[in-house]
């Protein structure tokens, strides 16, 4: 009797098993040595007052720590988009998934180099240095997050390869309306402080974040759409 290829599964992919351990193996590092930091941290994100700066010694978090905080959000980032391909873009994965999601993550670190860019640029014209770096450690801390935020799901695709990927797009939905919520009041709360206009505030999410989002989202179509007629 002849046996057929089992199809591809992430949960069967030694390449992408072994960047989650060494992820996991990462964030512990990260909380043994500025664990402290990220909870007084999360802490000022619920109590900010604006006249004090709740981001200060306290709050530090290390280079290494930060870029391992980074490299989780960007990693589960290209998991779940690799998910979507494959999903609802029609990519039939033959041997190895690696060729998809090296070139999500190129995507993913090229757009979060724009949004340190960026931010950074148009703050600068905008608001006065306080502000600036008070709502800079805020807004990247949060994407930061994201990556905790990112582990259900992502722990759902990889080790529960019959889950319905609908519950997974459900769940990741409600994480991007928390996160648009959060960026909404940190900015009600450190950048429009007298002046809050909420039409101010939507413009410039519009700018900084809506526009850069769906320039994401349809580089990601376009691969998909690349790579399934390629298939």
């Amino acid at each position: 009797m002849i046996y057929g290829e089992a199809p591809y599964s992430m949960t069967n992919d030694n390449a992408i098993m072994m960047i989650f351990i060494l992820n996991i193996i990462g964030i512990s590092y990260v909380f043994l040595m500025n664990g402290a930091g990220i909870m007084e941290r999360l802490k000022c994100m619920f109590y900010y007052e604006s006249k004090n700066t709740p981001f200060n010694n306290r709050t530090h978090i290390n280079r290494i720590c930060n870029l391992l905080l980074y490299a989780q959000t960007l990693f589960y980032f290209t998991i779940i988009a690799s998910k979507f391909i494959i999903e609802d873009g029609g990519y039939t994965v033959k041997e190895t998934i690696l060729p998809l999601t090296g070139t999500l993550a190129v995507i993913f670190v090229l757009a979060m180099l724009f949004k340190l860019i960026s931010y950074d640029a148009v703050n600068a014209i905008l608001f006065e240095r306080k502000r600036i770096t008070e709502w800079r450690n805020f807004y990247f801390f949060t994407i930061k997050l994201l990556g905790f935020a990112f582990t259900p799901a992502v722990i759902a695709i990889l080790f529960v390869p019959g889950i319905s990927f609908n519950i997974v797009k459900i769940y990741l939905l409600l994480v991007l309306i928390a996160y648009v919520y959060t960026i909404f009041t940190g900015l009600f709360k450190i950048i429009f402080t007298q002046k809050r206009n909420f039409l101010d505030i939507f413009l410039y999410l519009c700018a900084l974040e809506f526009l850069p989002m769906g320039i994401v989202w349809k580089l990601l179509l376009q691969v998909s759409g690349f790579l399934t007629i390629k298939s």
